[in-house]
């Protein structure tokens, strides 16, 4: 009886995972279909149906139980400042909490003290810098809280980009239409066409690609003053979760801005359907760039799309003026507010959509120092929860006990590359929900 109950159980997670990550992967086809799906017909739209089907068949995961049974085990911990201080103690050679689970660097859960000791003997001592040990998995409530200080500074994961939780395979694999041109058909191959009643129908199919995300490992070390702490509970929460989730925030960031795919995500200013648009003038940003970008912009992604720029474009913001009128006498400003002038706010909006300020795109005057994004079209695959591990014989010399987070995530962006418009031609021959400035003119 129990072990039906047991197989429920499990039966239902899978069930309501594969539901969650098919459901947001049949939103995003959908959301990028939504601009030109209308124009296809019923026999065009059939087709579509069809292969969108096959596709998302395929997006499978598998739960993993021994992770759940230790998740709810780590509910136990009263606090996060408990759960540290339980990994400190064990540690230190204090006992092994019950409550605690030990996640290898291979995605194993380790439960029992004995296990524990075993794995932890054969790896030896957790040393600077060696990620390849693992650590405690930080129960879920916690998990939130260091979230949350990494989501305060954080430019993608909080604007609505596409989340995979974890699950239990090495990578996911996900299904997307391979859409390049619409110079004669739609979805990589859908195409309509106006016949006579009961003509034959020319057999199209839409093309499907396959994107797979494989995950990355982020670690990050921080020391405390053995001092300080003393084991001190109401030091030590506020200490961790602000340095590590400060860090964890900014590099993850960093990565799915930046990151060139080898070794860590790629990032949306190294993916393949990033767009540029040429600089009207080199090392400025003028109202003629900002009206390009907008226009070659997916359509569909206007409402949901954020200004991303640089702390060196702001002067340039605010001294936008319209035309190529000199900085001089009669220059007409129009971004700030032309009756109150430098005495309000800049309205951190352009052309109605917000501006993020961040320090990890370029400088003024390079590539990206001005983007214009849709997150919704970027992935992130979080294959393990967040671990921590602790030791003392790191800082063994300085009396300071040195701490360890441990994370493995991915990113892609969803397109595979700009999408050519039927009608192409300037300064609009190709769109994308990720468009940016060059830093040349030409």
């Amino acid at each position: 009886m129990d072990e039906e109950k047991e197989t429920k159980k499990v039966t239902m997670k899978e069930s309501e995972l594969e539901k969650l990550v098919g459901e947001k992967v049949e939103n995003k086809l959908s959301a990028l279909a939504d601009e030109i799906k209308s124009s296809l017909g019923e026999y065009g739209k059939a087709q579509l149906d069809e292969q969108l089907k096959d596709a998302l068949s395929k997006v499978k995961v598998t739960p993993d139980p021994e992770m759940d049974e230790a998740e709810e085990e780590a509910k136990k911990f009263k606090s996060f400042s408990e759960f540290l201080i339980a990994i400190k103690r064990y540690r230190n050679g204090r006992g092994f909490d019950n409550r605690l689970a030990y996640v290898t660097h291979d995605g194993k859960v380790v439960k029992s003290a004995g296990d524990v000791d075993s794995v932890l003997k054969t790896a030896g001592h957790m040393v600077e810098g060696d990620d390849a040990q693992g650590g405690f998995l930080v129960p879920e409530v916690y998990r939130a809280d260091l979230q949350v200080i990494a989501l305060e500074n954080a430019v993608v994961r909080p604007r609505g980009p596409m989340i995979i939780p974890p699950i239990k395979t090495d990578s996911v694999k996900i299904p997307y239409v391979n859409d390049t041109s619409h110079a004669t058909t739609v979805f990589g191959g859908v195409q309509a066409k106006w016949t006579a009643e009961k003509a034959e129908k020319e057999a199209t199919k839409p093309e499907f690609g396959q994107m797979e995300l494989t995950p990355h490992k982020l670690a990050g070390i921080t020391y405390t003053s053995n001092e300080l702490l003393a084991d001190s509970a109401i030091a030590l929460e506020p200490l961790i979760k602000r340095l590590f989730g400060s860090a964890w925030g900014y590099f993850e960031d960093n990565a799915f801005l930046n990151g060139t795919g080898v070794g860590q995500p790629l990032g949306i200013l190294n993916c393949g359907a990033l767009k540029t648009v040429f600089r009207n003038t080199v090392n400025r940003v003028m109202m003629e760039d900002l009206a390009e970008m907008y226009a070659n912009m997916l359509p569909t992604s206007h409402s949901s799309a954020y200004w991303v720029i640089n702390p060196g474009v702001i002067p340039e913001l605010i001294e936008l003026g319209t035309g190529n009128a000199a900085d001089a006498t009669g220059k007409n400003l129009i971004w700030i507010n032309s009756s109150g002038g430098a005495a309000e706010a800049p309205p951190m909006r352009i052309l109605g959509r917000p501006v993020v300020i961040t320090e990890k795109v370029p400088a003024l005057g390079t590539q990206g120092d001005i983007g214009y994004f849709d997150f919704r079209y970027y992935i992130i695959f979080d294959r393990q929860p967040i671990t921590i591990d602790v030791s003392t014989h790191v800082g063994f010399t300085t009396d300071e006990t040195c701490w360890r987070f441990v994370l493995r995530v991915d990113g892609q962006c969803w397109p595979g590359s700009a999408i050519t418009i039927k009608n192409a031609g300037a300064p609009v021959t190709s769109i994308s929900p990720f468009v940016v400035l060059a830093a040349t003119t030409s």
